[in-house]
C-alpha cells in the first residue's frame, strides 16, 4: 500500500514561491497575530483602496473627455466649464426694483436745471396707484414752492406717461411723525395744497 503524499507536497512541475511572496506571507502572518495591528492593516487597506478608486475615477475622467492633463488639471477644465457666471452679468439679470420710477429724476432736471428744486429729492416709488416723492423738507415746508413744484412736475410726468388719473405726495421729515404729506394730488380738481400737516 502506497502513502498518500503529504499535504503540502507540490507536483513535479510547480514552481517553488518567489522571495517577495515568501516575506508577503510572513509579513501578513505576523501582522494578523496580534488584534490591534490587524485593525491597523484593515484600515490601511481600505483607505488605499479608496485612493487607489478615487484616482482610477480621475484617470477614467481625463480619458473620458480626451484630456491628456493632470487628473487635478481635469477636474479644474471641468468645473470651471459649470462655474456660475460672474457678479458682472449676475447684476445684468437681477430683476429691477418694480417700484422705483428710475425716469422721474431726469424729467425733473428738466424742469430745474439749476437743480434749486430737485437737490431736495431722495426717492421716488410707486405705491399702489400713488407716486411718492421723498425728499428732505422740513415739516414746516408744506405748500412751499419746492413741495408743489415736486407735485405739478410728477402730475405732468405721469399724464406724459400715459395715466390718465395721476395721483402724487410729496413726503417731507419730521421728528416724531413719520414721511409728513408737504403737497399732494388725489384728484383732478387736487391743486397739489394740503390744508395741514398730514
Amino acid at each position: 500500500m502506497t502513502k498518500a503524499p503529504p499535504k503540502h507536497a507540490r507536483g513535479r512541475h510547480a514552481k517553488p514561491p518567489s522571495e517577495f511572496t515568501v516575506r508577503w506571507d510572513r509579513m501578513i502572518k505576523n501582522a494578523m497575530g496580534e488584534p490591534g495591528r490587524r485593525r491597523l492593516i484593515v484600515v490601511g487597506t481600505g483607505t488605499a483602496s479608496v485612493a487607489l478608486l478615487g484616482v482610477a475615477g480621475l484617470a477614467g475622467l481625463s480619458a473620458a473627455t480626451g484630456d491628456d492633463r493632470t487628473p487635478r488639471a481635469a477636474v479644474a477644465a471641468q468645473t470651471s466649464k459649470t462655474a456660475s457666471p460672474s457678479p458682472n452679468t449676475s447684476a445684468d439679470t437681477v430683476a429691477a426694483d418694480p417700484d422705483e420710477v428710475p425716469d422721474a429724476m431726469p424729467f425733473f432736471e428738466t424742469k430745474d436745471p439749476d437743480k434749486k428744486i430737485v437737490k431736495y429729492v431722495k426717492d421716488v416709488r410707486r405705491s399702489g396707484a400713488f407716486l411718492r416723492v421723498y425728499t428732505d423738507l422740513e415739516e414746516g415746508d408744506e405748500n412751499s414752492t419746492p413741495a408743489k413744484s415736486l407735485c405739478e412736475w410728477t402730475t405732468q410726468f405721469l399724464r406724459e406717461a400715459g395715466d390718465s388719473a395721476p395721483r402724487v405726495f410729496i413726503h417731507g421729515k419730521s421728528e416724531g411723525n413719520g414721511m409728513v404729506v408737504l403737497a399732494n394730488k388725489q384728484s383732478d380738481k387736487d391743486d397739489c395744497g394740503v390744508d395741514e400737516t398730514r
